[in-house]
C-alpha cells in the first residue's frame, strides 16, 4: 500500500522515504517487522511514536520486540573502524591429509567435539550424512576442513564439525547405518564393516585439504579467524566462540552465574542461554568491573576476549569472589530498579528491552558503592528512577549508549554516578 495524502502531512519526506523502505523489508518478512529496527531508524519519542506506529497498524504490519536490544556497530564517534588485529600474526598452514589420518586422530580422541560452545553436532540428518559418505565414494572433492591446531594432540574444530561428526558416526562409533543413497541405492541400510573393502578404501584413501591455525596465532587473531571461517549450518555467536577458544575456569564460571536466581531476577529472565548470551552478559560484568577500562580501545570482543583469560587464570578465592559481589550488585540493582533494571525508562510507560551499554555502566557503578550508599539507593528508589527518566530523555546520553570507544564508556558510567551521586547528597541534606 502507497503513502497516503494523509500521510504526507504528518511525516517529512525523509521520514515518509525511510517508512516505505521499513513497509518493503516487512513485507518480506510476512508482516512483520522488529520495532529495534524501527527505533534504529526513527527517533520515536511521545510526540512521534503513535503516528509511526499507527503507520505499520494501518498495513497491516506486526512488531516483533526483542528483549536485548542489538549491538552497536564497532565504529569511534568520529566513524573510524576499530583494527580488530594485526593481519601480519595470521599463521595458518595447509597440509593435505588422508580421511585415515583423520580418522586415527578421532579414534585416539585428539579432536575435540566438546559441543557445549555449540555449534551443534547434529545439525544434519541421516540422508545429508549419507550424502556424504557417498559423495567420498564418487571422489567429490570435499570442502576444506579448518582446525585449530594449539594443542596439537586435541585439534579444536573451526569449520567443519558435521563432516568430522558424520565420519566418526559411519567409521569410528559405526552407528550410523547409509539410506536415501542416489548413485548406490544397493548400500542403503548398510553400515561401514558391512561395504565391500573397495568402498572402505576410498574413504581410508581420500585426501582433504585441512588447514591449520598455527599456536603462535594470537587468541584475538583466532577469534576473528574463528568468526569469519565458520561456515556450519548455525552460525556462531561471539560468545560460542570465546566458549570454545577459552576452555577452561571461564567457561564453567560464566555458565554457573548465568543460572543465579539473582541475575535472573535482575535481568528478569529476559537474557536467554540459547546462544550464550546470558554468559556473555555476566562476562560483560566482570570484564568492565575488574579488568582496567583504561585498556579498552573500543573493540569489544577483544576486551570480553581478555575478560575470559583473567577469569582462566583466577584462583578459587577469586572467583568465589567473584560471584559473591556479582549476586550482591544483580540483588542491588533489583531492589533500586525493580523490573526496569538495565533499561532505559521513559514516560510513556513501555517497557524498554535490557540495553548491554546500561547494563555495563550501572554494574560498575553499584559494585563500587558501600552497602550504607546502596541502602540509601534503595530507600530512594523512586527518586533514582525518575532522575534515571530524566536521564534516558537526554539525546547526549542516548548517543552515548549508542558509541562504543573508551571516551563514551567513561562518560556514559560518569552519566550514572553523577545520578547516584546527587541522590546520595540529597538524601545527607535531607536527614543533616
Amino acid at each position: 500500500m502507497g503513502i497516503s495524502i494523509s500521510d504526507e502531512s504528518k511525516f517529512k519526506q525523509n521520514e515518509l522515504e525511510d517508512l516505505e523502505k521499513l513497509l518493503v523489508i516487512a513485507r518480506g518478512q510476512n508482516n512483520c517487522i522488529n520495532l529495534n529496527l524501527v527505533y534504529m531508524t526513527f527517533t520515536l519519542n511521545e510526540q512521534n511514536y503513535d503516528k509511526v506506529m499507527n503507520y505499520f497498524s494501518e498495513r497491516g504490519i506486526a512488531m516483533i520486540q526483542d528483549d536485548i536490544e542489538p549491538d552497536v556497530p564497532a565504529y569511534s564517534c568520529e566513524g573510524e573502524k576499530f583494527r580488530p588485529f594485526d593481519p601480519s600474526k595470521i599463521d595458518i598452514t595447509m597440509k593435505p591429509l588422508t580421511l585415515d589420518a583423520l580418522l586415527k586422530r578421532i579414534r585416539n580422541d585428539e579432536i575435540e567435539f566438546d559441543t557445549s560452545f555449540q555449534r551443534k553436532a547434529g545439525l544434519w540428518n541421516k540422508r545429508q550424512k549419507s550424502q556424504l559418505i557417498e559423495s567420498i565414494f564418487l571422489r567429490i572433492p570435499l570442502p576444506a576442513f579448518y582446525f585449530d591446531a594449539s594443542d596439537d594432540g586435541r585439534w579444536l574444530i573451526i569449520d567443519g564439525l558435521q563432516r568430522v561428526t558424520t565420519l566418526r558416526e559411519f567409521v569410528v562409533d559405526q552407528t550410523l547405518v547409509l539410506e536415501e543413497m542416489e548413485f548406490f541405492p544397493e548400500l542403503n541400510g548398510c553400515s561401514y564393516d558391512q561395504l565391500p573393502r573397495a568402498f572402505q578404501r576410498r574413504i581410508d584413501e581420500t585426501v582433504i585439504n585441512v588447514y591449520l591455525v598455527n599456536p603462535a596465532t594470537p587468541a584475538n587473531v583466532k577469534f576473528n579467524i574463528f568468526k569469519r571461517i565458520n561456515t556450519g549450518g548455525l552460525e556462531l555467536e561471539p560468545q560460542e566462540i570465546r566458549n570454545a577458544l577459552f576452555q577452561g575456569n571461564a567457561t564453567v564460571f560464566l555458565q554457573e552465574c548465568a543460572r543465579l536466581d539473582s541475575f535472573l531476577a535482575a535481568t528478569d529472565g529476559s537474557v536467554k542461554s540459547e546462544r550464550m548470551l546470558d554468559r556473555e552478559f555476566v562476562l560483560r560484568y566482570i570484564s568492565f568491573c575488574y579488568l582496567d577500562l583504561s585498556d579498552y580501545t573500543g573493540n569489544i570482543d577483544e576486551f570480553l576476549n581478555e575478560g575470559m583469560k583473567y577469569l582462566n587464570c583466577a584462583d578459587t578465592g577469586l572467583l568465589e569472589t567473584i560471584q559473591s559481589e556479582f549476586i550482591y550488585v544483580m540483588e542491588s540493582m533489583y531492589r533500586i530498579m525493580g523490573r526496569n533494571a538495565f533499561r532505559k525508562i521513559c514516560r510513556d510507560g513501555r517497557r524498554r528491552p535490557i540495553n548491554k551499554a546500561i547494563f555495563e555502566s550501572w554494574c560498575y557503578v553499584v559494585k563500587k558503592l558501600s552497602k550504607h550508599q546502596v541502602e540509601c539507593l534503595v530507600y530512594n528508589r523512586d527518586e533514582v528512577q525518575e532522575k534515571y527518566m530524566d536521564l534516558c530523555e537526554d539525546n547526549d546520553y542516548l548517543y552515548r549508549l549508542k558509541a562504543p570507544d573508551r571516551k563514551m564508556v567513561y562518560m556514559r558510567i560518569g552519566d550514572i554516578q553523577s545520578l547516584v551521586d546527587s541522590v546520595m547528597n540529597a538524601d545527607r541534606g535531607n536527614h543533616g
